[in-house]
């Protein structure tokens, strides 16, 4: 099966997964499923890694599945207030690593380049 090609949306309480080539909707859920109460004038953050969609939105983060918006895992921040959730995302190393080699490629071609021509 092909693997189609997706960005993330978050907005009026609703997350969804958009075929970037086309446009249509992949699949759309209702955070409301999962945290039990109306998240329609929230305004959260989405970051991605691997096959994990972290969402932060009114002091609650959440972890979908990023094939079919499936819950992973809720957490509530008990005792955080319900303010903006701010995610920053430090723990992705393959695509650290993976930016690294490109860099070290493209320095290699620079090198050649200058170097020849």
């Amino acid at each position: 099966m092909k693997k189609i090609a997706v960005l993330y949306i978050l907005s009026n309480g609703r997350v969804a997964a958009i075929n970037k080539k086309d446009g249509s909707i992949v699949w759309e859920i209702k955070l409301k499923t999962y945290v039990g109460k109306s998240l329609n004038y929230s305004i959260g953050q989405i970051t991605v890694e691997d096959d994990k969609l972290y969402i932060g939105v009114t002091g609650i983060l959440i972890c979908l599945n990023t094939k079919d918006g499936s819950l992973v895992w809720l957490n509530e921040l008990k005792g955080w207030g319900y303010g903006f959730v701010s995610i920053g995302n430090a723990g992705n190393e393959s695509n650290g690593a993976q930016s690294m080699q490109n860099a070290q490629a493209a320095a290699v071609v620079a090198t050649t380049v200058a170097t020849t021509g």
